[in-house]
């Protein structure tokens, strides 16, 4: 099988010179409207934030099956690795606790060791993700500071339509074998509209290393749906119930207490929604959402001598009631004002703990001249924990003639410790041991950035420098090893570093270099410090790069790319430097019909092995060089 999909790789991807982009700069088309920036439809150019937007042509020109997958080539996105091979997100430098992973604009409840798993959201189930880099505390509070990802279901249609798409690969040593169906159907029936997603993806283990005990990749299974229904009460009114559900799989093996165990994961994600918006007049509106994510986790570690097992679970659940109104007044302010309480309840192994947290927030977005826009925002919470804390933001962006736009922004953010870092922690993971700390405090955060905007013919350029100051920041701090096991694990205590710093450069260049070819550049430089210690922040990378040659000509039904990922060295632990590395990725596609369409891609074409410690499980890179193909059906 392998054979035959490098095979039609080969002549897929000569036919169509490696190539596909869109008009796009950093993923956007000047006058796209993007909701999470603001919380209403603004354009991005008049937005003074670093915006990327993946969209679904993209995550299909990836062959990518998970939201994992497809945010390893995202700008100033890096993927954190965590004990039961999750993979976390974090942007610019900061942890994945210091960014707001969002579906359809409502917070996702972490699971083990208070993360969210990228792995278990599919991405046949995504119309589009809006990332926004740089604190967004002022709307969205605590954990904002890094900024926030929203992933954005697909939505109904006004025509009756439906979709298809199918996929096999394995990798060229003849495991991590995966298959991976996605459907749907969406369209509307006079006042109703609808849309009903599935997605199953099933991927085999692999392991390079059979004396170690413990599987490379494990066996994983993700089967997830999603469903929406609205109805347009009135003329201005509609009234819509939304559900997504996901149920995850993974088996493997793992080494622990010199025993070989069977490992078991499951976890189980479920998050329904109502809500009402309703225009007001031309220029104002309200919107009222009430919805609940639920989210189980557990494992079992089963020692193969049929000995004793290990079990562990978490719970968590989350309610949140929030009001939001939109309106203009004396014509050039555009006013957002809102209230949200929100209230999670958590058990870990038996230790129960709960939150509640009400905020309030106030957004002007000024039109001071044709030429200079600004944001002017501040938020308020109220948390049960910790008390109260203010969240500003100012932002403004001037644009100097047709081409050249300049825009600079600061913002002050905070982040409550969670229940899993007071007072959970993880005793028992055979990566390192983790102390919990019930005297942490809050982190606040100040973020500066400054940047500009070209846009000149057929070259785009964006360039933003920013640097994040976080106070009081939460760490792992290493504090010894174990002395009861071999190798010694390391142990680690939660604690506040006093100061903690990230800051860095985001260059992105597209050029257009016509007959249907273009060629880009996503560049991002970090350095991350421990201003107390002078010692390097961990999974904190000197460089990332996303290179894209690409080509797409309509007319003769051909596209795809060639990518050059690229990520540079860094700390994943205290004595622990992984190195850098580069992949190179292949897609091509051929429409057959209006409707059919073949296509085929090649992961890590060069079978670079890539270092465990960069989040790469179930990524490019981690299994060597994996060959797809599929068949995508549109109706």
């Amino acid at each position: 099988m392998v054979k035959k999909l490098v095979g039609i790789a080969a002549v897929a991807v000569g036919c169509s010179s490696f190539v596909y982009a869109d008009e796009t700069v950093q993923h956007h088309q000047l006058g796209e409207m993007v909701v999470t920036a603001t919380l209403s439809e603004t354009p991005v150019e008049k937005i003074p934030a670093a915006i990327e937007i993946i969209d679904r042509g993209d995550i299909e020109e990836m062959g990518a099956q998970t939201l994992h997958q497809v945010l390893t080539e995202a700008q100033g996105v890096n993927l954190e690795p965590a004990s039961g091979r999750m993979s976390t997100v974090r942007l610019r430098g900061l942890s994945s606790s210091k960014t707001l992973v969002m579906i359809d604009g409502m917070r996702l409840p972490t699971g083990f060791q208070d993360k969210v798993d990228l792995g278990e959201i599919p991405a046949g189930l995504i119309e589009r993700i809006e990332i926004v880099r740089g604190s967004a505390s002022a709307l969205y509070g605590s954990d904002a500071i890094g900024g926030v990802v929203n992933v954005i279901t697909r939505k109904p249609t006004s025509e009756t339509s439906a979709w298809l798409n199918a996929q096999y690969g394995e990798s060229r040593h003849g495991e991590a074998e995966n298959t991976a169906f996605d459907a749907g159907v969406s369209g509307s029936s006079g006042a109703l509209g609808y849309v009903i997603a599935g997605s199953f993806v099933d991927k085999g283990r692999f392991d390079f290393d059979t004396a170690d005990q413990q599987t490379d990749g494990d066996d994983k299974e993700v089967t997830a749906g999603a469903a929406t229904l609205t109805w347009e009460i009135d003329e201005g009114s509609e009234l819509a119930v939304g559900v997504t559900y996901a149920d995850v799989e993974r088996e493997g093996l793992r080494p622990k207490r010199k025993k070989e165990n069977d490992w078991l994961n499951t976890s189980e994600r479920l998050t329904g929604r109502i809500e009402f918006k309703k225009a007001l007049t031309e220029s104002s509106s309200m919107l009222f959402r009430a919805y609940r994510s639920e989210y189980d986790w557990d494992v079992s570690l089963t020692p193969t001598d049929g000995s004793e097992p290990e079990l562990h679970d978490v719970e968590q659940t989350t309610d949140q009631f929030e009001g939001r109104w939109v309106g203009s007044l004396f014509g050039s302010h555009k006013l957002t004002a809102g209230i949200e309480y929100r209230t999670e309840e958590r058990t870990e192994d038996g230790v129960e703990s709960d939150i509640d947290n009400l905020g309030l927030f106030l957004q002007d977005e000024v039109s001071v001249t044709n030429r200079l826009n600004a944001i002017l925002g501040l938020r308020f919470d109220d948390h049960s924990g910790f008390g109260s804390v203010y969240s500003p933001r100012l932002g403004a962006a001037y644009q100097l003639n047709d081409y050249l736009r300049v825009r600079g922004s600061y913002g002050e953010g905070f982040r409550a410790p969670s229940a899993f870092e007071l007072y959970s922690g993880s005793p028992y993971t055979i990566r390192r041991i983790l102390i919990p700390n019930p005297d942490l405090d809050p982190e606040t955060s100040r973020t500066w950035e400054v940047g500009a905007d070209l846009d000149y013919s057929a070259l785009r350029v964006n360039v933003t420098l920013f640097r994040n100051h976080i106070d009081d920041m939460i760490a792992e701090v290493f504090t010894g090893r174990y002395q009861g096991s071999k190798p010694k694990i390391p142990i680690n205590e939660m604690q506040n570093i006093a100061e903690a710093m990230t800051q860095g450069l985001e260059l992105t260049v597209r050029l257009d270099l016509g007959y249907g070819l273009s060629l880009a550049e996503e560049l991002t430089m970090l350095k991350g410090e421990n201003r107390t210690t002078g010692e390097k922040l961990l999974y904190v990378p000197d460089v990332s790069n996303v290179l894209k040659l690409a080509y797409n000509e309509p007319s003769v039904g051909f596209s795809g790319n060639v990518r050059v990922v690229t990520v540079g060295s860094q700390y994943t632990g205290v004595e622990t430097e992984a190195e850098a590395y580069s992949i190179v990725n292949v897609y091509a596609s051929k429409s057959l019909t209006d409707n059919v369409r073949l296509y085929t891609g090649v992961d890590n074409l060069f079978d670079k092995e890539v270092d465990g410690g960069y989040g790469n499980v179930y990524g490019a890179g981690s299994s060597g060089t994996f060959v797809y193909g599929g068949l995508s059906l549109n109706l």
